[in-house]
């Protein structure tokens, strides 16, 4: 299984790609999604999707911009862009970034389908890559539930065993590294640890490559727990609270970490340390929640619920349901009885 984002600031627009990914998926991939680029910039440093699905035409960072920043940092990745806009010069400058997929709205279900077939076709061993970013993200998300002796013992042996692949080409693993790297030192600098010593990870010996990503680990480890017990409980119960009571909007990642006054990184890994959950998720299960109580004590249509629970069509709020519940929202309200 591999991992789609989803970046499009229109929420009508958004589920509906988020839903016919998943439907053209059928489990072989989990979706995710966006409202601008700075909430994917951050969401990429959480999720490391393989394909990012992204509008031309965002706020805080446009498409192209953000497909350059990513290229930047040299971020295994396949784009697909999407716009409502037939311009031939964003399709040349999408070209010259290496995007072979741009769709034109309105996006029907055989064109997603068929960019997203061309996509896992040229992704080669960015599949391979992907698990080595998912596992150094669990790992990452864990730290507050681990001592420091068992983050530091878990880091070094998922760097050594990325120092000893085999099957891909040791520029990729050097890459695969420096994403590491940078991903650790970033969350440093914001956690306000001091001055990180850089390490050539090129032309460092292993042992020392591994002395650095253990060092790294511990650091911020030690902090994660002053942090939790500092002030976690306080303010994801505010964000909760603000959620159960604002479900109905369209809720966006930057928002509420403007909210809590942290940045959007910060937040997103701070939030599912939290609760265990992507704010998307518990932003649905408190909709699905909302939902539910509706079909039990009124007569409102799918469409109706769909709307006063915050979901932007009817057919993404019934798979959503379903998902979660195990039965459509029809099946539910004759289970519940009259």
């Amino acid at each position: 299984m591999y991992s789609i984002l989803v970046a499009e600031d229109e929420p009508w627009l958004r589920s509906s790609v988020v839903e016919m990914a998943s439907r053209i998926g059928e489990n072989k991939f989990t979706v995710s999604e966006a409202t601008n680029g700075e909430e994917v910039w951050a969401l990429i440093q959480e999720l490391w999707p393989t394909i990012l699905i992204t509008d031309i035409m965002m706020p805080k960072m446009d498409g192209l911009s953000l497909i350059h920043k990513i290229q930047e940092h040299e971020i295994p990745m396949a784009f697909i862009i999407i716009s409502g806009y037939d311009n031939f010069q964003y399709a040349q400058k999408a070209i010259r970034y290496g995007v072979t997929e741009y769709l034109l709205k309105p996006i029907d279900m055989e064109q997603l389908r068929e960019a997203l077939r061309k996509s896992e076709e040229s992704m080669g061993s960015l599949k391979e890559i992907g698990q080595y970013m998912s596992r150094f993200q669990q790992l990452v998300g864990a730290f507050d539930e681990m001592s420091p002796q068992s983050a530091g013992r878990k880091m070094t042996e998922l760097i050594d065993s990325v120092l000893k692949l085999k099957y891909i080409n040791p520029a990729a693993r050097l890459n695969l590294l420096r994403i590491f790297d940078w991903k650790l030192t970033g969350m440093a600098k914001e956690s306000n640890l001091g001055q990180i010593v850089p390490l050539d990870l090129g032309g460092a010996e292993d042992s020392a490559v591994l002395r650095h990503f253990g060092h790294l680990a511990d650091l911020l480890i030690v902090h994660s727990a002053k942090q939790n017990a500092a002030n976690s409980h306080h303010a994801v119960k505010r964000v909760c609270e603000y959620i159960h009571v604002h479900y109905r909007k369209d809720i966006s990642l930057t928002e509420m970490a403007q909210y809590a006054n942290m940045s959007i990184s910060y937040f997103s890994s701070w939030f599912k340390r939290c609760t265990g959950r992507t704010l998307v998720q518990y932003i649905q299960e408190v909709r699905i929640e909302k939902a539910k109580q509706l079909l039990r004590e009124t007569q409102l249509k799918n469409y109706e619920v769909a709307e006063r629970t915050g979901f932007a069509t009817q057919p993404y709020f019934i798979r959503v349901f379903k998902n979660a519940v195990g039965v459509s929202p029809n099946e539910f309200r004759k289970r519940m009885g009259p």
